[in-house]
């Protein structure tokens, strides 16, 4: 059987409101069509129906940001996901021993960040942070760019730092990092921590095909994420 034509109207729903949440700011109707490049009647339309769902609201400009609902599509989807719970294990024992840790996935020219945490940050709490970088100065955005490498690590002597980072699966959009200071124990030498990190990244994904979709709710760690469950989003 054909696979089913994509809905055009759903994709450039997606598309707008990508554009509205990556913005960072309140953004226009107009500055939106020209970087989505669709017609400023359709985004028009895209927008209103964004807003009546409550995924966006406007402020006194009649610009366009997040809205409420939103947050609670985030926060159900980071529940329903075996991704942070197949990585959480794995990078909180790296993450433990003073290292950086991240878990982040390639959208554009970005790598936004699903879990990021420094060495002295709590790697529970950096869950679904969604911060996003320049996937050119990323090590999680090499090894996910077209024909990128398995596993790299680089050298930051602007930062003192090293980093290391690996794909997770072949296929997969998304990649695992960590960074060292200089004169950590483990920052000699990068061929061993590289070996680690690939270890890390097959380990994690062997957790996606084995593992029961457990949900992260049910983890003494998302106790400490979401107190407060959200259960419908009346």
């Amino acid at each position: 059987m054909a696979p089913a034509q994509p809905n055009q109207s759903i994709l450039r729903g997606f598309l707008v409101l990508q554009e509205v949440i990556v913005a960072g700011r309140p953004i226009g109707s107009r500055e939106i069509s020209r970087l989505v490049k669709i017609e400023h009647s359709t985004v028009n339309r895209i927008l209103g129906t964004l807003v009546e769902t409550g995924m966006l609201q406007q402020n006194f400009e009649s610009k366009y940001l997040p809205g409420p609902r939103i947050h609670v599509l985030s926060a159900l989807s980071l529940n329903a996901s075996r991704l942070i719970p197949a990585t959480l294990p794995v990078l909180e024992k790296i993450h433990s021993q003073g290292a950086l840790v991240a878990l982040g996935t390639l959208w554009r020219d970005m790598v936004v960040y699903l879990l990021h945490a420094r060495a002295e940050q709590d790697i529970a709490h950096s869950a679904g942070v969604h911060e996003h970088y320049p996937a050119n100065k990323s090590v999680i955005g090499k090894v996910l760019m077209a024909n990128g490498p398995k596993s790299i690590w680089e050298d930051r002597p602007e930062l003192q730092e090293r980093a290391w980072g690996a794909r997770i699966g072949e296929k997969e959009n998304v990649g695992i990092a960590i960074v060292l200071p200089q004169g950590h124990p483990l920052y000699d030498p990068p061929e061993l921590m590289l070996v680690q990190i690939e270890q890390a990244a097959e380990t994690i994904y062997n957790n996606l095909q084995h593992i029961g979709a457990e949900p992260l709710r049910e983890d003494a760690r998302w106790q400490r994420l979401n107190p407060h469950p959200i259960t419908s989003l009346a």
